[in-house]
């Protein structure tokens, strides 16, 4: 692990940046939300972005990792912990005044937001909450947010995180518990498919209270 200090903000971007493209974003939320006055941005029912780049990124998302670092040592990941690569973590205040500067600019229309694990899940995942919340309450954020869940992370954070995202997904990168032992041994089925049935059942508790069918 090559870890880099004293790093601008600039050169945070460029690092974290490179590491989000192997990051599927999917990013048709069914979301809609008008602007306001005195808040910045807005979402569309039909999502925010349809245009990707060569690379697979899509080009008006902010689409970065809070962190490269990760404890964990998964065989077909770039970021994994054995691997010499530059590393950087942002700040929560860092990474919120980037997606409000570049929606400022019209670089973007929101964010894209996942993450290596640094420490522990949970401490991962709490940074990612404190990101969004700032966002939406301090810096009247209401773009478009789409935001990783962490695989082994306290359900009651993921479900913090889903009161400010537009959308949750988790990264599945493989089908059986073979393959999870063989080439990535710090996770478990549970691990990934926890968070995935909690974000579903989520999804399917919210349409109910707001009294849509099917």
């Amino acid at each position: 692990m090559v870890l880099e200090e004293g790093l601008s903000i600039e050169q945070k971007l460029e690092i974290l940046s490179d590491a989000a493209k192997y990051d599927v974003a999917c990013t048709s939320s069914g979301m809609q939300r008008a602007g306001k006055q005195g808040e910045l941005g807005n979402s569309v029912a039909a999502g925010i972005c349809h245009s990707f780049s060569a690379d697979g990124r899509c080009i008006s998302l902010l689409k970065v990792l809070f962190t490269n670092e990760c404890i964990f040592d998964c065989k077909y990941c770039i970021n994994r912990s054995s691997n010499d690569v530059p590393r950087a973590s942002f700040t929560p205040k860092e990474l919120c005044e980037l997606t409000i500067g570049f929606y400022k600019r019209n670089y973007i229309e929101g964010l894209f937001l996942s993450s290596g694990i640094l420490h522990t899940p949970d401490y991962t995942m709490e940074l990612i909450c404190q990101t969004l919340r700032m966002l939406r309450e301090e810096y009247h954020f209401r773009g478009y947010i789409h935001c990783k869940a962490i695989p082994g992370a306290n359900p009651l954070l993921i479900e913090y995180a889903g009161w400010y995202a537009d959308r949750m997904s988790v990264n599945l990168e493989l089908p059986t518990n073979e393959g999870l032992r063989s080439l990535a041994p710090n996770k478990t089925r549970k691990n990934i498919l926890g968070p995935m049935r909690q974000i579903q059942d989520g999804i399917a508790e919210s349409r109910r209270e707001l009294g849509f069918r099917g």
